[in-house]
């Protein structure tokens, strides 16, 4: 997908409602609170993101399994990871409706029920669009 493709997608993420500005503003940050990052016990970013083929793309696997209280924030944070890395996302989803359709991300849809296999369903899609890692959406909703 191009960087054009990634700009629509952030003109189309908006909240439902304005958001107040005013409302808990934040003071000033304390000296020497530095900039948000990896910390020495976390596990760095896996290799496999960087090693691009030919297209020089990266695809990552982002796993629903319950709606977001917040979609349009973690698709904002997916859309500009998108035009600013080159790391496409598919969304990875038992739901019929996640909240990132709107938006114009990828919906790729495992349908749960008798013999099923989660595991080897998710192994598919790896092997279908090459992702580099599946994380789940809970933890792109935390990065704010």
């Amino acid at each position: 997908m191009t960087p054009e493709h990634w700009l629509a997608v952030l003109s189309r993420i908006a909240p439902g409602e304005p958001v107040d500005l005013d409302a808990g503003a934040p003071g000033p940050a304390g000296t020497g609170s530095g900039i948000a990052g990896w910390t020495a016990a976390t596990p760095p970013p896996s290799p496999r993101l960087w090693q691009r083929g030919d297209s020089g793309a990266s695809w990552i696997g982002i796993r629903v399994d319950a709606p977001l209280a917040d979609p349009a924030r973690a698709a904002l944070r997916l859309a500009a990871a998108a035009l600013e890395r080159g790391v496409t996302p598919v969304i990875l989803t038992p739901l019929d409706f996640t909240g990132f359709e709107r938006f114009g991300f990828r919906i790729e849809r495992f349908v749960p029920g008798a013999g099923a296999d989660r595991a080897a369903w998710e192994a598919e899609m790896t092997a279908f669009w090459s992702l580099a890692l599946i994380i789940d959406a809970a933890d792109v909703a935390l990065l704010g």
